[in-house]
C-alpha cells in the first residue's frame, strides 16, 4: 500500500490519538464545574449518594439534615461562595431552583445564577478543588480572602491570609478520615501556618478536657510540613467528629 505524502501527517496524528492513554476522569462532575462562577473564592462539594450511604449520615444533627432536605432528588451538589454571596449547583431537581437543564439546578444570588448560566472561563479555585474532590465531602478556599465567619471560626481567616489555597476533604466512614492541605507562597509562610495551626489545636484540646473523646480526637491530629505545603490528617470515631464539627 502506498501512502501519499499529503496523507502521511493526518494519518500519523490519528494513530497517535488512538494510542494515547486517556487521563483520569475529573473528580468534579464536569456538568457542575462548568457552572462555577469566575468570582468564586470558596467551593464546597458533597456527593450526596455517597454521603447518604455512609455511617455519618445517620449521625448528622437535625440542622444539617434540614439543609440537605431540598436536595432529596439530587446526586451531587456544589456550593460556590464569592466571600459575600452563595450559589448552589446541583445535579438533579431542586424545588424552587432555576432548572437550566433537566438535571442541573441553580439557586442563590440572582447575579451568580446569571453568571453560572452564561458561558465563562473556568475559575481558578477549580484546580485545587479537583485534588480534594475524590472524597465525598470537601471544600477548597483561595488564600488571602476573608470569609463571613463568626465566633472562634473567624480565626480561620488569619490562617487563610498566609496561604495560596486550603483544601479540606472528608471520608465519612467510621472511623472518619479528614485531610487538610494548605499550600503557601513560601516555606516561611508554611512554617507560620503550621505554628498557628498547632497552637489552635493545642488550645482547643486544652479547653475540651471535660470531653475526653473530643480532646482525644484533637490530640491525635497529625501535622506535616513539606517546603510550601502543610498537610494535616485526622482519623477519629464518627461520634468525636460530629462533636468536633457540629
Amino acid at each position: 500500500m502506498v501512502i501519499h505524502h499529503h496523507l502521511a501527517a493526518p494519518l500519523a496524528f490519528a494513530i497517535l490519538a488512538a494510542c494515547r492513554v486517556p487521563g483520569p476522569p475529573a473528580a468534579i462532575d464536569p456538568a457542575l464545574s462548568a457552572r462555577v462562577p469566575v468570582a468564586t473564592v470558596a467551593l464546597a462539594g458533597v456527593d450526596l449518594d455517597r454521603l447518604r450511604a455512609s455511617p455519618l449520615y445517620a449521625k448528622l444533627p437535625p440542622a444539617a439534615l434540614a439543609y440537605f432536605a431540598p436536595f432529596a432528588h439530587t446526586h451531587r451538589v456544589l456550593i460556590a461562595s464569592t466571600g459575600v454571596e452563595l450559589l448552589t449547583i446541583a445535579h438533579g431537581v431542586v424545588p424552587g431552583a432555576t432548572q437550566i437543564a433537566p438535571d442541573i439546578a441553580l439557586s442563590g444570588a440572582p447575579n451568580l445564577v446569571a453568571a453560572a448560566s452564561a458561558a465563562h472561563s473556568p475559575p481558578g479555585i477549580l484546580a485545587p478543588a479537583q485534588s480534594a474532590a475524590a472524597r465525598p465531602v470537601w471544600i477548597a478556599v483561595r488564600g488571602g480572602v476573608a470569609l463571613p465567619l463568626e465566633g472562634n471560626l473567624a480565626n480561620l481567616n488569619n490562617l487563610l491570609r498566609g496561604t495560596e489555597f486550603v483544601t479540606l476533604a472528608l471520608n465519612p466512614g467510621d472511623p472518619a478520615d479528614l485531610r487538610l492541605v494548605a499550600r503557601c507562597p513560601t516555606p516561611e509562610a508554611a512554617l507560620r501556618f503550621e505554628q498557628s495551626f498547632r497552637a489552635m489545636v493545642s488550645l482547643a484540646a486544652a479547653t475540651n478536657t471535660h470531653q475526653p473523646a473530643l480532646a482525644g480526637a484533637l490530640q491525635s491530629i497529625r501535622i506535616v510540613r513539606e517546603e510550601r505545603v502543610v498537610r494535616v490528617s485526622l482519623s477519629t470515631p464518627l461520634d468525636a467528629l460530629v462533636k468536633l464539627v457540629f
